[in-house]
């Protein structure tokens, strides 16, 4: 397995931001909610991004919004999680998922780092769940 290091040259802040849209835009909406500007605002220092963990309104049917729990997670957090997750010996995921990992990382270039276009909403769903639980909890 590449090292730390390795994998945040690849691994880059855009890469990473890249992995967080993904997850937002279908990944982890059947888990995740829209964090409120109070959650956002309880960011701590060297945090980047707010996860909540929980079920928002529903459109239709109204409701009441549904918090587990807040997650602040880091670049560092993400890149992380990925690292986990390529190591060839890892038990999150299945090898479906796992060759998605894998095809980013064969597909890397110096210059823009792992291929995100492998990484597909599950993908990034999974990579935010490992980073945010250490484990698959949700899919």
């Amino acid at each position: 397995m590449p090292s730390i290091d390795t994998i945040k040259k690849f691994v880059t802040p855009e890469r990473v931001q890249d992995i967080i849209d993904t997850a937002e835009y279908g990944g982890i909406t059947y888990w995740a909610t829209q964090p409120t500007d109070e959650e956002f605002a309880g960011l701590p220092e060297g945090k980047q991004y707010t996860i909540v963990e929980g079920q928002g309104v529903d459109f239709f049917l109204g409701g009441e919004r549904e918090v587990d729990e807040v997650h602040y997670l880091s670049a560092h957090d993400i890149q992380s999680a990925y690292a986990r997750l390529l190591d060839l010996d890892q038990e999150y995921v299945n090898r479906e998922y796992h060759g998605y990992i894998l095809d980013s990382w064969q597909e890397r270039s110096e210059k823009d780092g792992i291929d995100t276009g492998n990484i597909d909403a599950g993908t990034a769903d999974i990579i935010v769940q490992v980073a945010a639980f250490n484990e698959v909890r949700y899919g």
